[in-house]
């Protein structure tokens, strides 16, 4: 982060009020973790869910030598920092800052949303961008309403493109965050039960994602999967857009296939993706679209494409010694599930699906893990498990369906040394569930 202005900008850009410095005294850079403060640095006060940043300022302030938090919060120092700004909010101060810094560039930014594949389409199309020009865009999953304004002010005059992911978990939190990012192409992957804990149903959900378009810059361009039974409505709206799926009308044809073939103004390209399947195919589709919006040609796609190395535990192939691992625990909901278990059918056998909750379903956990279960029973597994309370549901309609191939516990470590050693004796092994059941510790040391 180097943002080159001054106290007296930045306190104009949020709203606040210089309490104490020079207006034109510079600000370049700012820390919001007081576990990672260095001596002079600049101290951003965050309130987030589970601690308060202000909470702390006693102990930080023999050590910083700026300071932006909330005015009531100084009144039990001792004395202020030689730059001190006060607001009213500093969360909603750091991303006016945010949005103030963003409008400062002018270059083809993109911004992803979606049920599932949004980390994916996105390290996609860095790839794909990277291979051009510098390009910035969010690490890990620094995607909410505190991660992505941070992400936007690492934008510097370097960079030729942008690509940020949002996140969001409740109706309005897209329109919040991407309102800050003005990208000039939204991309949507698709709409799924994520979430659904938050959002309720799946149309809050469509509505939620939806709220990308309002944030386009004018002239933006909508990328979405009009194979979406829910996405495909978008067409009525009217928005500039470029869709992909494999429908007939899609602008960007994904072909029948193993290999990844697209169809776009009636050429045919070929990309040979370092992972394949049909999820990936979608993923693919979604960045090559965003990639055209921002100018470039399909040999730049393709090259972006066939280098991008796939993020850690999102359908991660691994090879140990004779088995086939696919770890996908990164995160799991209905669509990724059912999407997992497709890629599965063709993988060498025996097959072996270690499963656990699908998280944040809300009341509607229970129905998901019964389809679940129930189609568990005709995968042609040689062994199941299962692990999780949420999945206890599913363990008995697989057991209603006819299935007779299942452990199930509630937690994973009942049944992991068993399945320890099935992986050492070679197969193909789905590894999937969502990240706080922590399954890549199935595989850890082997």
């Amino acid at each position: 982060m180097d943002l080159k202005t001054d106290l007296g900008t930045l306190a104009e850009a949020v709203d606040g009020k210089l309490a104490k410095g020079e207006p034109a005294a510079p600000f370049n850079s700012f820390v919001t973790d007081t576990r990672k403060l260095k001596p002079g640095d600049f101290f951003w006060a965050l309130k987030g869910a589970t601690y308060d940043a202000h909470d702390f300022l006693p102990q930080a302030l023999p050590c910083i030598s700026g300071l932006l938090a909330r005015e009531e919060a100084l009144s039990s120092l001792p004395d202020l920092p030689p730059a001190t700004v006060t607001v009213k909010d500093t969360l909603k101060a750091l991303q006016a800052l945010a949005a103030w810094h963003r409008q400062s560039f002018r270059l083809p930014l993109t911004a992803i949303t979606g049920s599932n594949g949004k980390s994916t389409v996105k390290e996609m199309l860095k790839s794909v961008f990277s291979a051009v020009g510098e390009t910035c865009s969010n690490a890990g999953n620094l995607n909410n309403q505190f991660g992505l304004p941070l992400s936007l002010l690492e934008l510097s005059a370097a960079h030729k493109f942008g690509v940020f992911e949002l996140g969001a978990s409740r109706r309005g939190d897209i329109k919040e965050i991407g309102g800050l990012a003005r990208p000039t192409c939204g991309v949507i992957t698709n709409i799924g039960a994520s979430h659904l804990e938050f959002f309720g149903d799946l149309d809050t959900v469509f509505e939620t994602k939806t709220e990308l378009a309002e944030c386009l810059e004018p002239g933006g361009t909508l990328v979405y999967n009009c194979d979406d039974g829910y996405l495909n409505r978008l067409g009525a709206r009217g928005y500039k857009a470029l869709t992909f799926g494999k429908a007939p009308e899609a602008d960007l044809r994904i072909l029948e296939g193993e290999k990844l073939r697209i169809e776009y103004k009636k050429a045919i390209y070929e990309i040979n993706l370092p992972h394949a399947g049909v999820n990936n195919h979608y993923n693919a589709a979604a960045a090559a679209g965003a990639a055209l919006v921002s100018g470039l040609d399909f040999g730049a796609i393709k090259r972006g494409l066939e280098n991008h190395t796939p993020p850690p535990m999102r359908m991660q192939e691994l090879h140990i010694k004779d088995a086939l691992v696919i770890l996908d625990a990164y995160n799991a909901n209905p669509q990724s599930m059912s999407s997992a278990l497709k890629e599965m059918f063709d993988k060498p056998k025996p097959l072996y699906l270690l499963l656990g909750d699908m998280k944040e379903l809300g009341k509607h956990s229970a129905h998901y893990h019964t389809d679940l279960g129930a189609a568990l029973a005709h995968t042609g597994a040689k062994k199941i498990f299962l692990a999780g309370p949420e999945m206890k549901a599913a363990a008995d309609a697989y057991q209603r369906a006819g299935g007779k191939h299942l452990t199930y516990s509630e937690t994973l470590d009942a049944w992991l040394p068993q399945a320890r050693e099935l992986i050492s004796a070679g197969g193909s092994f789905l590894i999937k569930a969502s990240r706080s059941m922590k399954f890549e510790r199935i595989i850890e040391g082997l």
